[in-house]
């Protein structure tokens, strides 16, 4: 045998050992990315996180890789988990630029942390590479409260209007609600939205509208303004709007440092949102200005327990029982 054909031989067993090492990675990336899909639906997460990196690290694939990171990601983040959750998606974006799914969870994750700028960017990201009309919705739902949450409430507004005229408002129970809470954010007064919202199948935005509807039945526009926005404010907390109701009662605080009311319902949609610390703030204004006020001693209690602060909440809590 000539040496030329020796190395066609060689070269062809060679090509074939690398075919079927691929056709072997591919199947065996696949097989723990099934297990691993079965092990999150069975609740076994601590399997599935184990099946989801075998999948990344037998197969070479960038698509592979990114899917099981996207997938672990998921789990830290159900989990709370916020900073493994960012890093399997980190390292997801340097397999795949174009996923829309790591650009949407990263934008909860960012919104779950109160980073509401790099959420909105990351959904913005996650809009351009979006796999259909359904995923579009979501993200740009998603994107909407991001807006709200920074004060951008006539962004917002656009946002759901349009999601509206192009016929999800119709379908949408999330973007007709939003629709009208937005419409009234601008003009207290019964919209069309809400009335079309008030046949909403959705029993929890149903019952929101409920209580704009009887709000809008006592509320006189001819009263004081820092008065009429700290209700508004208050019906946002009591709907859990809170960061329409933190905009709403800002405007309010601006006008009157010594409103106790105001500063009550700040703490209360702080506490809401879950940034305790501006929370229990906004409550020692109001103590300040009523320091025999058992209400504003119960917020504090509770807020001191959320921090971990036992010693703080035990005391707080026993000036509530000797007030009330």
């Amino acid at each position: 045998m000539t040496v030329r054909k020796k190395t066609i031989i060689a070269i062809l067993i060679i090509f074939l050992f690398l075919t079927l090492f691929y056709k072997w990675q591919l199947a065996m990336s696949r097989y723990y990315l099934s297990r691993g899909d079965d092990s999150y639906n069975a609740k076994d997460y601590n399997q599935a996180l184990k099946d989801y990196k075998y999948a990344a690290a037998v197969d070479g694939n960038r698509s592979v890789i990114c899917a099981a990171k996207i997938k672990r990601a998921e789990i830290f983040y159900a989990s709370g988990m916020f900073g493994e959750a960012k890093k399997e998606l980190f390292e997801a974006i340097r397999e795949n630029k174009t996923n829309y799914k790591t650009y949407e969870l990263l934008g909860d994750i960012y919104y779950v942390e109160r980073k509401f700028d790099l959420a909105v960017s990351c959904y913005n990201q996650a809009l351009r590479f979006n796999d259909g009309e359904d995923t579009e919705t979501r993200i740009k739902i998603k994107k909407g409260k991001g807006l709200i949450a920074q004060n951008k409430t006539d962004s917002a507004r656009d946002i759901f209007s349009e999601l509206y005229l192009e016929n999800s408002g119709a379908s949408n129970d999330e973007v007709l609600y939003y629709s009208a809470l937005l419409d009234f954010d601008k003009n207290v007064s019964f919209n069309n939205f809400l009335r079309e919202a008030e046949n909403s199948d959705n029993k929890i935005f149903r019952n929101k509208i409920e209580k704009i509807k009887s709000f809008i039945s006592e509320y006189d526009e001819n009263k004081n303004s820092d008065y009429n926005n700290a209700k508004i404010a208050d019906l946002y907390n009591k709907i859990n709007e809170p960061h329409l109701a933190v905009n709403k009662i800002n405007v309010v605080l601006e006008n009157n440092q010594n409103y106790r009311d105001a500063w009550i319902i700040s703490g209360e949609a702080n506490f809401i949102i879950g940034d305790y610390k501006k929370s229990l703030e906004d409550f020692k204004k109001a103590l300040g200005l009523d320091s025999h006020n058992p209400e504003i001693c119960f917020w504090i209690g509770s807020i001191y327990e959320k921090m971990g602060d036992d010693l703080k909440s035990k005391e707080f809590f026993g000036k509530y029982d000797l007030l009330k």
